[in-house]
């Protein structure tokens, strides 16, 4: 039996560790911690034993599963996870908590050695590096479907973490310096040169779609395979987003075509979706159950801490204390919804300035909390001299947000465990309407796609007759809405060219007196931003730097 001890103690494991290049030691490998697709950990095992067991060969891609950053659980600096969302840095959205770096991510005004949410680099990498020995051993195992499924969920798995750390790091360009990241597909042994330059996005992208047909060839459909693990369906649901974002437009759409129409579709109520765990809409999620799996699971800090005490306010008190205020959506958010009538705020009938929260598309209430709306049993108050009103609460911009709240969880008395929805069917529709926009224009095609995500939502379908450019703007705007606070946004308006016209300037809030029965609503700046054009991407943190000098900075950092 291996001396793990002496393993990791191991000269050439110890230098390839520091390097940041190879494989995790075997003791992380083989952690004892229950993970959420209930496998039994064992104590002990030996390599040979772990590729050629059923039950350690699964226990080993479980634990790329369990240990992908999600929106709720991203390591906030060793201490805590989650804290703010990505969409709290857009113009969608502020960060409650001024002490988080979210005002570093909304200015750019950091350093390559304090990136927010740097923690991302390495974190991808050494579940690539996990990925990376699955595909290298799984063929010693003896059962033919447990080993292709296993395949398939370690190709899928690479495959969505190189793209985690393409969209974060890298930028799509045509020739010059490689814009991607460093490409390593195999594990790397002494003898290798562990200065491993970025690739370019084009390479990483190939990479990327080549992983995910293999997988697609591999993988089973949802019907036949556990809830949380990857599916044909998310094979080809990723490829198309992979593909969107290197604007391949044709390839985009007919990706995203692979997956509508078959084993997925929209659940009934946009703002239960979120809560409702395996629902039919779901193509791939990180799953947490209480106690086994939360949003804090080894996370240390605040006990009791995750989704709901982050984007509580503290005026709502729990078992130890009020919640944080968390992610704010902004009056430049809010002005994006359209009235109930399907048509823009400012063009509609129905839409009264002097009494802006009604006669909204229906997602503004499931998504956002205004004065005068219910939250956690009581009304909000978000007027000046309010509860949520008064400088104390840290409601900056005069809302907070609703969308994946447990209103029925006392905050503290546990942590949340709220899925992360990574991949849905509403996005996949989004992304074969612009794909296929970009491609040939608005054809009935791109209108269904749109329209069946509207209907669900309770507003009118779109005008017929749009221009290509005229569709352009509504699919933009339908996915700024549908997809709020998901974590889309902050790359949106990135791989559109657009966050410096948006970003560079105030943001807007509400406002309200109230005067008795009488209401007075103010549209007012409460932040002004700034986007150096260097925030395209994130720069590689120093310290991988310092590890691998031939991963040079791009964009001026």
């Amino acid at each position: 039996m291996l001396n793990f001890k002496e393993i990791i103690m191991n000269k050439k494991i110890s230098y390839i560790w520091q390097l940041g290049s190879a494989l995790l030691c075997m003791t992380l490998f083989f952690s004892c911690e229950k993970d959420i697709l209930n496998q039994v950990p064992k104590d002990s095992l030996t390599e040979e034993l772990v590729w050629t067991d059923p039950q350690g060969a699964t226990q080993f891609v479980n634990a790329i599963y369990g240990n992908m950053p999600s929106g709720f659980d991203r390591n906030y600096e060793g201490w805590a996870k989650g804290l703010y969302l990505l969409d709290g840095t857009t113009d969608d959205g502020d960060v409650s908590m001024g002490w988080t770096h979210s005002n570093q991510l909304q200015s750019g005004d950091f350093l390559p050695s304090n990136v927010p949410w740097g923690e991302t680099w390495a974190d991808y990498y050494a579940l690539i590096r996990k990925a990376n020995s699955a595909l290298e051993n799984l063929d010693r195992l003896d059962d033919e479907a447990l080993r292709n499924n296993l395949k398939g969920e370690a190709y899928f798995l690479r495959g969505f973490m190189y793209h985690e750390l393409l969209r974060l790091y890298g930028i799509k360009s045509e020739g010059g310096e490689p814009t991607g990241v460093p490409l390593i597909d195999r594990s790397l042994t002494l003898e290798d040169d562990f200065e491993i330059p970025r690739a370019s996005y084009a390479e990483i992208v190939d990479f990327i779609v080549s992983d995910l047909d293999k997988a697609a060839a591999l993988l089973p459909s949802k019907n036949n395979t556990e809830a949380g693990r990857a599916t044909v369906g998310a094979a080809n649901s990723l490829k198309s987003r992979v593909l969107l974002y290197a604007e391949r437009w044709a390839e985009a759409a007919s990706a995203a075509n692979l997956v509508i129409g078959t084993d997925y579709s929209l659940f009934p109520d946009y703002k239960t979706l979120f809560l409702t765990k395996n629902n039919q809409e779901i193509i791939f999620a990180k799953k947490f159950q209480y106690p086994d799996k939360h949003h804090q699971t080894n996370a240390g800090g605040t006990q009791g801490a995750g989704w709901d005490v982050y984007n509580t306010p503290n005026t709502y008190k729990g078992t130890s204390d009020g919640g944080w205020g968390g992610n704010l959506p902004t009056q430049n958010f809010v002005d994006a919804y359209d009235a109930i009538d399907g048509e823009p705020q400012a063009t509609s009938p129905m839409f009264d300035p002097t009494k802006p929260f009604e006669n909204l598309d229906p997602r503004f209430e499931a998504t956002v909390v205004h004065d005068g709306a219910m939250f956690r049993g009581r009304e909000v108050e978000l007027y000046e001299g309010g509860l949520e009103g008064s400088p104390d609460a840290f409601m900056n911009t005069g809302y907070f947000l609703r969308k994946f709240h447990d209103e029925d969880l006392v905050i503290y008395s546990q942590s949340s465990d709220q899925d992360w929805i990574f991949i849905r069917y509403a996005e996949v529709l989004l992304n074969y309407a612009e794909a296929k926009n970009e491609a040939t224009g608005p054809d009935q095609t791109v209108y269904d796609a749109i329209n069946e995500i509207r209907q669900r939502a309770g507003v009118p379908d779109l005008i017929t007759g749009l221009g290509q450019s005229e569709m352009r703007d509504k699919i933009r705007n339908e996915r700024r809405i549908e997809l709020a606070f998901e974590e889309h946004r902050f790359f949106d308006i990135r791989r559109w060219g657009i966050a410096e016209s948006l970003l560079n300037g105030p943001l807007y809030g509400m406002e309200i007196e109230k005067d008795g029965d009488n209401y007075t609503y103010t549209k007012f700046p409460f932040e002004t931003r700034s986007f150096p054009s260097k925030l395209y991407v994130l720069p590689i943190p120093q310290n991988e730097i310092d590890k691998n000098p031939a991963a040079k900075q791009i964009l001026g950092w």
